[in-house]
């Protein structure tokens, strides 16, 4: 069975090599005649800590980084396919991080578990569910939900998202429009970059629910 190998393909990581890093643990592979699976994730978030790799093992995922192209030799020397620890960039088990066990993820559970752009790996995560949720219900009904549950905007205004979302549907208008506004202003925290990288399809189920609890048609990033 192949072993898993995860590299990311996220700015930070690929402004520090990562692509170098991915075609040299392919090479390495190869020479030794060991049977990977390269996948190219997205970040875990502990940008100081990347190219971060990951690789697959029975007791979980093992990390290891800040990882140079001039690493990955003496990383599959030291047992880098089979997780091994002994190499001086070696993190252990990826969910003990301590930054990692630390948190209790929401928005930010599936960035870097796997390929952002796989829709199978989505769905097996989770995705879709609040859509398909949405699907049955009205307008109003998701947004009194929306309400409910307290959810606010994720800039320094925390502003409810269950009144923006309400005063666009309450809105007369031939023609409504969800329009994400894909912006860094938030100094310093790179938090809607990571969505729109590590888990794009994410943004694209919350855009779709939004447009059909006020009506909209049609959406812009």
């Amino acid at each position: 069975m192949s072993v898993k190998v995860f590299v990311p393909r996220e700015s930070t990581a690929l402004s520090l090599g990562a692509d170098e890093i991915a075609e040299a643990i392919s090479l390495a592979a190869a020479d030794i005649g060991a049977d990977i699976e390269l996948i190219r994730n997205g970040s875990r978030g502990l940008l100081w800590l990347e190219p971060m790799i990951e690789v697959e093992t029975d007791r979980g995922r093992v990390a290891y980084g800040p990882v140079g192209v001039e690493d990955v030799d003496t990383l599959v020397e030291a047992g880098l396919f089979e997780g091994g620890q002994s190499h001086a960039l070696a993190l252990g088990l990826t969910d003990e991080i301590p930054q990692l066990k630390a948190q209790t993820r929401v928005s930010f559970k599936r960035i870097g578990l796997d390929d952002p752009l796989s829709l199978d790996a989505y769905r097996q995560r989770g995705g879709f569910r609040g859509l398909q949720d949405a699907l049955s219900k009205s307008g109003q009904e998701i947004i009194d939900e929306v309400k409910a549950s307290g959810l606010r905007g994720r800039g320094g205004a925390a502003f409810p998202s269950g009144i923006k979302w309400q005063t666009v549907h309450d809105a007369q208008a031939t023609q409504k429009y969800i329009v994400c506004n894909a912006d860094e202003g938030d100094s310093g925290t790179f938090a809607d970059r990571l969505i729109m990288e590590c888990d794009p399809y994410l943004l694209i189920e919350g855009m779709t629910i939004a447009g059909l609890a006020v009506g909209a048609s049609e959406g812009y990033i």
